[in-house]
């Protein structure tokens, strides 16, 4: 094919080798991909042109979707009918490709083109490593080269601009050499902008007008221009980048910068860190591999290692990577250090801050020898009030709002206006990033960031001022949540409040410091103690408490309400902790006077209920009950008017044996509350109500003889928990009725998967019933399945529930290692176990179990060859469990009357 220097086609002109169209003698923005398969479709006009020549022509050596074509021709069709309305040049052939239609003539002799300066003149990119994870990062950036303007790369220090820049424009010109590099780093002067971009072009420094000759060249020879770090002398390199794009459109420019340049022919395409696993999604070791930011970790510490890293190993880059939050320079600089650590250590890294990391490569430049220097060079371009208001915003340990930001204002000196500016100028600057959550922006440092901008902070006159104002702020907020609280669900107050936690303890940190202020570390205890609750973290709640008692000149100032609060607080805390304070007793006595002497009722009611799940956790629920009716009594309470009491009352009431009534109160319960879509107010009983519903009745209808329906109830009680994310409520469900209800019925598969969802529960919880439990049942489940080692772990479970004060349910799981000794033929153990039972402290009030207690006493004594002495105990059994209406019990009773004869 002859290629013509020149085409005509309506009004347009076609200057292949100058790589201009002209319309009417006007140039036609086309951007370098759709140029090509306009050249190619008009020298080959009247012809189909198919897809695979056009991509033979335009992307030669890639492999590119059709989609990629699709976009470039839809695009130089908008760009023709712009021109020319009335006119159709290109038609789509389908399943075979293109065709020109319209009318070519050649047009001869074409004028030459000027050739101003060979490529070989161009200052070539240095060498950049394999990118991993940004393949869509260059696919977009392409996309944007083919379109009209410049495009800048924006993103933070070490994000890796310079080297996506460097491969997008590689893989743009496919591996051609028509590529500048400027490195505008070494310049500390904006007067040597133009000319540094001229010598890359490789332009004669003695014009008179250096960049109406870089536009020349841009012009005539088309090179693709990479103008990297234009943060530190941005207004000088958007105004020359403007100019040449108003002059030539067409024009092949990258630009890299921390923050946009801000001019009209602008694209921006914003760089993130590489993608890193969320570690809240339990993730397999070769899934975590997936990702970029552990590869290139793994890749870098590794070296040339072949040995596969372990399970601990990736889990720990994972949490390495989040910290870091997939910034590229500063996961290379955490795995050079990596390296010469042993895989044990790996967990300690940042122990001592980010500073230990090691220094990057020696020819790397110094901006990227250590990730402070990274930051280092973005804070010194910052104008004072950004980098005041970086500092103070260290202070946030987590995601703050505008309205958050806005309190520290004075403390740095900065009137409002001035405050939100520079908030925007950091967020330009990708010193601070943004996310929407359901329409409220959030900010948020990431966490190197945060570590820098502190080390800035501290000893400045700003940050003590600063401390002092989030602390109130926090305590405010808190305060409007503890009342949003009750007209709220959980998961959308959890939603709301839940980030604020890391801030609430740096300000309890910094309260309770000789330095801060007790009198508001305490104020804020007190307003955080719903959301230490919701999130069932008890053991930092009792913590933080004690360093409230700590301060007892400043308790006393706390209002009568407040110390109601923090004593109830502390009494569900120390009910709730691995093993049950040996102060609880009291600790529920001035809960109680305290409640009282506040003259709150709802407050004085939680103070009563729990008071009776300590009770009943004891070992004592007849005791319970008697002092939640004697207060219902006093109080002329109806329950009706505290479904969560009547619940808490119910549960009890089948402990003490009492399962007419429990049943009536929970049948009612669950048609007035049953249904309730969402999880209110999980912090006054510690479990949401619709759950506690369900396991209470689970349990009431396996003792009355409905297994298949109490393992429903527990399957709803154990998914609305997971779904909650509230693990008070899971452990209960899981603890108290699906597990126990999966082992007795034989279930033991369930009860396996059961069991580990329970030690989960218990080891993220810290509360000793769940782990005690959860170590019952995994001897149980071991003996059951004939090994004999099972019988160790129900001992050792009993022995531990029994040093934490967990006394409820002890003679259930008596029972249970009684029988389990029967089944192995161990007649001597097994007495030894029942008879243990009668040393109960609680066994006259915990009568629940009572008729299965009699069975296995006469189990063994059928096995001791007693078989009269077996039946009497089995008529007691059934005695008590029809006066009970315990029909589990009456049928297990009655098989084992039948097989004895």
């Amino acid at each position: 094919m002859s290629k013509q220097s020149a085409y005509l086609f309506g009004d347009f002109r076609l200057l292949p080798e100058a790589q201009s169209l002209l319309h009417k003698g006007r140039p036609v923005a086309l951007g370098g991909r759709g140029f090509d398969i306009l050249t190619l479709l008009v020298e080959r006009a009247g012809e189909v042109v198919s897809k695979a020549d056009l991509f033979a022509h335009v992307w030669p050596g890639y492999i590119v979707h059709d989609h990629n074509l699709k976009v470039n021709v839809g695009n130089l069709r908008r760009s023709l009918t712009d021109c020319d309305p009335a006119a159709d040049y290109i038609a789509t052939i389908a399943g075979r490709g293109y065709k020109f239609v319209g009318a070519v003539e050649s047009d001869l002799p074409a004028p030459v083109r000027p050739v101003s300066f060979p490529a070989s003149h161009y200052a070539a990119p240095h060498e950049v490593p394999k990118l991993l994870g940004r393949d869509e990062a260059i696919q977009q950036i392409c996309g944007q080269l083919d379109q009209p303007g410049y495009v800048t790369i924006v993103g933070p220090g070490g994000a890796g601009k310079t080297s996506l820049a460097v491969t997008a424009a590689r893989h743009y010109r496919g591996g051609h050499d028509a590529i500048a590099f400027v490195d505008l780093s070494t310049i500390g002067d904006p007067r040597f902008v133009v000319p540094a971009i001229a010598s890359a072009l490789g332009i004669s420094l003695g014009l008179d007008d250096p960049v109406g000759a870089v536009i020349a060249v841009l012009r005539e020879k088309a090179p693709l221009l990479i103008i990297d770090n234009c943060e530190h002398v941005i207004a000088m390199a958007a105004t020359v980048v403007e100019r040449i794009s108003s002059e030539v459109p067409a024009a092949f420019i990258l630009a890299t910068s921390r923050e946009p340049l801000r001019t009209r022919h602008e694209q921006i395409h914003f760089l993130s860190g590489l993608a890193y696993p969320d570690q809240a999604t339990a993730l397999s070791s070769s899934e975590a591999l997936q990702f970029p930011a552990v590869q290139l970790f793994i890749s870098r510490s590794h070296g040339s290692g072949t040995a596969e890293p372990t399970e601990d190993y990736v889990r720990s880059v994972v949490s390495i990577c989040a910290r870091l939050e997939g910034l590229a320079l500063a996961i290379e600089l955490a795995a050079g250090t990596a390296r010469a650590l042993a895989p044990s250590a790996l967990d300690d890294l940042f122990r001592d801050g980010f500073g230990s990391m090691s220094r990057g490569a020696r020819d790397a430049p110094l901006r990227h020898q250590t990730l402070e220097a990274a930051l280092d060079w973005s804070y010194r371009l910052l104008p004072d009030r950004e980098a005041v208001l970086l500092g103070l915003l260290s202070v946030f340990s987590g995601r703050f709002t505008a309205d958050d930001a806005e309190v520290l204002y004075s403390a740095g000196a900065l009137d409002p206006v001035t405050g939100r500016d520079a908030l925007s100028q950091l967020v330009a600057k990708s010193l601070v990033s943004t996310d929407d959550d359901g329409g409220t922006v959030h900010y948020r440092l990431a966490e190197s960031t945060g570590a820098y901008a502190a080390q800035r902070l501290f000893g400045s006159g700003h940050r003590q001022q600063a401390r002092r104002q989030v602390a109130i702020r926090l305590r405010d907020k808190l305060q409007i949540a503890e009342r949003e609280w009750s007209s709220q669900t959980s998961r959308e107050w959890l939603r709301k409040y839940r980030r604020t936690i890391d801030d609430v303890r740096a300000a309890i940190d910094w309260a309770f410091d000789p330095a801060g202020d007790a009198e508001l570390g305490i104020e804020l205890v007190v307003a955080a103690l719903p959301l230490w609750q919701e999130l069932s973290a008890f053991r930092e709640m009792l913590a933080a408490i004690d360093l409230v008692g700590e301060n007892s000149a400043a308790l006393l100032k706390l209002p009568p309400l407040g110390r109601a609060k923090l004593f109830t607080a502390r009494a569900w805390a120390m009910t709730l902790a691995r093993h049950m304070h040996p102060q609880t007793d009291n600790a529920w006595r001035e809960s109680l006077f305290h409640a009282s002497g506040s003259r709150n009722a709802e407050l004085e009611m939680r103070s009563v209920c729990g008071q009776a799940v300590f009770f009943a956790y004891s070992g004592r629920p007849r005791t319970a009950l008697r002092r939640m009716r004697d207060f219902a009594a006093e109080k002329g309470l109806n329950w009706s008017s505290a479904p969560d009491g009547k619940r808490l009352l119910a549960h009890i009431e089948i402990y003490a044996g009492e399962l007419d009534s429990a049943s009536s109160h929970l049948e009612a319960l669950m048609d007035e509350w049953g249904d309730l879509e969402d999880g209110y107010g999980l912090s006054r009983f510690q479990v949401d109500l619709p759950t506690g519903i369900r396991l209470s009745q689970a349990l009431l209808s396996w003792l009355q003889g409905e297994p298949d329906r109490a393992a429903h109830l527990a399957g709803y009680a154990i998914d609305r928990a997971a779904d909650l994310d509230h693990m008070i409520s899971l452990g209960n469900a899981i603890s108290l009725a699906a597990l126990p209800i999966a082992f007795v019925e034989g279930e033991l598969e369930t009860a396996s998967r059961l069991q580990r969802q329970l030690d989960e529960v218990g080891r993220r919880e810290n509360v000793g019933i769940y782990e005690g439990t959860a170590l019952f049942f995994a001897g149980a489940i071991q003996a059951a399945r004939g090994d004999a080692a099972g019988f160790t772990g129900m001992q050792d479970s009993i022995a531990g529930l029994l040093r934490g004060g967990w006394r409820n349910r002890v003679p259930f799981y008596r029972s249970l290692l009684a029988e389990a000794y029967i089944a192995a033929g161990e007649m001597r153990l097994a007495e030894d176990s029942l008879r243990a039972v009668l040393t109960e402290i609680g066994i006259r009030e915990e009568r629940w179990w009572h008729p299965d207690l009699r069975r296995v006493a006469g189990m063994i004594e059928a096995g001791n060859g007693r078989p009269d002495r077996a039946t009497r105990y089995f008529e007691k059994s059934l005695d008590c469990a029809r006066a009970m209406g315990a029909g589990a019990a009456v049928r297990r009773t009655e098989r084992l009357m039948a097989a004895l004869g």
